[in-house]
């Protein structure tokens, strides 16, 4: 008796650490995701240029014609998308023209890694 009650106090207790681990794991991940979007106020003609250099090195798809983050068609909206991609794949906001940010930019069908 003794010795079954020991087992199931211990599995049980396993479960709970491991459920315990796994929400405070999960919660920290949710905190520390961010995305680089478009600093107000950035030049369009800055913005233009680092959407031109950084789409002849990373998959700029998304934002062409057809794409899903070509809607709407607004350079702002398309340097934000890039601004992430170059971020997920550098590890660096462009300080000059975009800004971290905790808030999700996706919509729609338009979605930042």
């Amino acid at each position: 008796m003794k010795l079954s009650l020991f087992i199931v106090m211990f599995q049980l207790g396993f479960v709970i650490s491991y459920v315990a681990a796994h929400s405070i794991s999960h919660a920290v991940i949710h905190q520390s995701k961010t995305w680089c979007v478009v600093t107000v106020g950035a030049p369009n003609d800055k913005l233009q240029a680092f959407l031109d250099s950084t789409c002849n090195e990373l998959d700029c798809k998304a934002i062409r014609p057809g794409g899903s983050c070509y809607q709407p068609n607004t350079l702002q909206n398309h340097a934000s998308f890039v601004l992430n991609l170059f971020y997920r794949a550098r590890g660096v906001c462009n300080s000059e023209l975009g800004t971290p940010s905790v808030n999700d930019p996706s919509f729609g069908k338009c979605i930042y890694s």
